[in-house]
């Protein structure tokens, strides 16, 4: 959390009418404000769309050198892009770019560094931004899990790291959910291990406030977690109940309540993750994949379930099931009559919306990853191989309008990213570039805001605090509130006279939901609220102001510190035969075995980590070991003999290394400090000696980044492919 976050979140948040059921901003037909866009549904009711168009210039409003694997998104007379930094890939960025939709020229530009990710660079900027309609604010989630709210004029607002704030892991396929905004709600989910009841690796769906990125909810529908994935919620209208119906990590699609992350029912129908977005209508969700099926051999699934019932949704709930079509990675779209969906080597197939009888198919090429656009009764689609179509479908088959190589045809541009409509175009983005299709006609109005909902007269079935988390300091105080919503999820009210406790996180809480922590001492733990029977929880954590030392000699359980994000499960406080009581990263043989803890806010700077460290070599094995201060990483690689200073191990170009030859069963000291210098870049600087020896003067190691990290909380890293320990860490101010 953000410095001026944290001070949002000590003081109350104003509450209107309703805030947690908010009047939702209805954006203009003519925008495209998300990744599917503005029904979420990849339709576009504007009509008149080009039809043909040439890359050389006919039809072609213009074409900018920035291109993406990620879809644009566009609202008014701006496009909105995800690239990233071209050229240099040792100053890989992540870029939010805004662009003038009616000459193609960039309005502003703004730019993220990338860290702690296992993201390479080539795979960033995979999520498109998204757009609120009611502020214009502009939303990135970027592969080194940052949330960042953008101003239309370029301005960051507040920024989450979910790395920092609940470890957050990402993955070497690169896979970054885009997030969408419904109401006062901007949601996303994310693969994560972090503290209290977040004390296991799994995907969890998180809802922010749009206005200050305060945590409103967390929900962990799933009770597996398979790969990461990028399905994208969309949001509808079941039996009462908003719901967000998304494809998870665990290979089922899953209905959440939007206002409180209930569970509304799940249906497992694959053996990997699901990447496909969904599709509703008529209280009918048709949902796709193009792995293995649970219950058969068969690979991919076009299928209708009712989207009605509840709880574990059996064979019962299908409406009709087609299998072996293989739409891996791209979303469908549908009409009155048919769904269209494209499998993963480039054929679009058509399905009948009642039967799901599987009525013709068409070959575009030979790999797909983007989703088609239906607008104007014709299908939009961009293949890997670079090719873009324009098609007409019917119920017998598909006449292709246009078709055209975009770059060279020896070396084409592929195209990864969705197509978009907004004012009578259509925009196209390849690895390469974006390019303007057809003539713009500006939308007539804005966004047009929807009535407000009224609080329902409902029984309370659900107590809800917010902020559902906050991070403070010994002596530091939290205003709560206790919200009330019916059973489908639509609130009620705030309720002011909730009983207030505290559970684990030491301080006290007042009848009026003030939470004063503890005026020393660390600590994590609950504030709960009692409404009537029905209670409710918020997440605290207290964390006192460094320095801080840890040489567990006293520790009274295996666990780590309460208030260490990414611990649990990881490492643990033992006392080891002949090394003593220290802190250990167990071996692991399983995926999961690297390990990355956080101690502190995500918003320090100016520390300086130190650390003892020893690894055992086991079955011919030695395990890495690390510390981490400012989101840069000193790592000692146990069977490379190496020694690592990097922002971003996944960036090859950005990390400095020196050979260092180490002993297995034999302590080394480590340090890790990071200075910020007058022009702009940080030196970031490691150390590493035998501990039983004096500390050398000289660093080992020296890194100069010119696109520096300013802050971020300071821990340890573990590759669990053999025993490695830890003991003594200090966490210090700079010296």
């Amino acid at each position: 959390m953000t410095p001026a976050l944290l001070q949002i979140a000590l003081r109350r948040t104003a509450w209107t009418v309703l805030a947690a059921a908010a009047a939702i901003a209805v954006p203009a037909a003519s925008d495209w404000p998300e990744w599917r866009g503005p029904s979420r549904d990849g339709r576009s009711v504007e009509r008149n769309l080009p039809e043909r168009w040439s890359p050389q210039g006919d039809n072609l409003a213009w074409r900018v050198p920035i291109g993406s694997r990620s879809a644009p998104v566009a609202f008014g007379n701006r496009i909105y892009i995800n690239s990233p930094t071209p050229g240099d890939p040792s100053r890989t960025q992540e870029r939010l770019i805004a662009i003038d939709a009616e000459s193609g020229k960039v309005v502003w530009e703004r730019r993220f560094s990338l860290f702690l990710s296992d993201v390479p660079q080539h795979r960033s900027s995979w999520a498109s931004p998204a757009v609120d309609p009611e502020t214009g604010n502009v939303y990135l989630f970027t592969v080194a899990a940052q949330l960042v709210c953008v101003s239309p004029d370029g301005k960051v607002l507040w920024d989450r790291s979910l790395t920092d704030e609940y470890g957050a892991v990402t993955t070497h396929g690169g896979r970054t959910t885009s997030p969408i905004i419904e109401g006062d709600k901007i949601v996303l989910n994310a693969l994560i291990l972090a503290w209290g009841d977040l004390n296991r690796p799994g995907n969890r769906y998180f809802a922010f406030d749009k206005k200050t990125g305060q945590t409103m909810w967390i929900s962990s529908p799933q009770a597996r977690h398979y790969d990461t994935n990028y399905s994208t919620p969309i949001v509808s209208t079941i039996d009462g109940t908003r719901a967000l119906m998304v494809g998870g990590t665990d290979g089922a699609y899953h209905a959440l309540k939007l206002n409180t992350g209930e569970k509304i029912w799940s249906v497992e129908v694959s053996k990997r993750a699901i990447l496909n977005s969904p599709l509703f209508r008529d209280n009918v969700a048709y949902i796709t994949h193009g792995e293995e099926n649970m219950d058969t051999t068969e690979m991919g699934l076009v299928a209708a379930v009712d989207a009605t019932k509840t709880g574990v949704l059996t064979a019962d709930a299908f409406k009709w099931r087609t299998r072996g079509f293989l739409p891996t990675f791209a979303s469908p779209v549908m009409d009155n009559d048919r769904l269209y969906s494209i499998d993963n080597s480039a054929i679009v197939g058509a399905f009948d919306l009642k039967t799901g009888a599987k009525l013709w198919e068409k070959t575009l090429g030979t790999l797909q990853k983007g989703s088609p656009v239906l607008a104007d009764g014709k299908l939009y689609v961009g293949t890997e191989n670079g090719k873009f179509y324009i098609l007409r479908p019917s119920a017998t088959g598909v006449e292709v309008l246009d078709e055209d190589v975009l770059g060279r045809a020896q070396t084409p541009e592929p195209i990864v990213a969705s197509p978009i409509v907004a004012d009578g175009r259509i925009y196209v983005t390849t690895m390469d570039a974006m390019y303007a299709i057809g003539r713009r006609v500006p939308r007539k109005g804005g966004a047009a805001p929807a009535a407000p909902i009224a609080p329902s007269t409902a029984a309370p079935a659900v107590v809800q605090l917010f902020p559902y988390e906050v991070l403070l300091s010994p002596g530091q105080t939290a205003a709560l509130q206790a919200r009330l919503f019916d059973a489908k999820g639509n609130f009620i009210r705030e309720e002011p006279a909730a009983t207030w406790a505290v559970d684990q996180a030491g301080g006290s809480v007042d009848a009026n939901g003030v939470y004063s922590a503890a005026r020393t001492g660390s600590t994590a733990g609950f504030v709960k609220a009692t409404v009537g029977g029905l209670t409710g929880q918020a997440r605290v954590r207290v964390i006192e102001p460094a320095p801080w030392t840890w040489d567990f000699d006293n520790a009274t359980s295996e666990a780590p510190p309460a208030w260490w994000v990414g611990a649990p499960t990881k490492v643990f406080q033992r006392t080891v035969d002949g090394v003593g009581q220290v802190l250990v990263r167990p071996r692991d043989e399983t995926v999961g075995r690297r390990a990355k803890v956080f101690f502190g806010q995500p918003n320090l700077a100016g520390f300086t980590v130190e650390a003892d460290v020893r690894g055992r070599e086991q079955r011919r094995q030695r395990g890495d070991v690390g510390l981490i201060t400012e989101r840069y990483g000193l790592v000692l690689f146990g069977n490379g003999q190496k020694l690592e200073l990097h922002p971003w191990q996944a960036a090859d170009e950005m990390t400095t290394r020196v050979d260092f030859k180490w002993d297995a069963d034999r302590w080394y000291r480590m340090k890790l400090r990071v200075d910020h210098q007058k022009d702009g870049t940080a030196r970031v600087r490691g150390k590493v000696w035998a501990a039983d020896a004096a500390e050398p003067d000289a660093w080992t190691i020296e890194k100069i980044d010119p696109i520096p990290h300013v802050m971020g909380s300071p821990g340890i890293y573990a590759d669990g492919i053999s025993d490695v320990y830890f003991d003594n860490l200090k966490v210090y101010r700079n010296q």
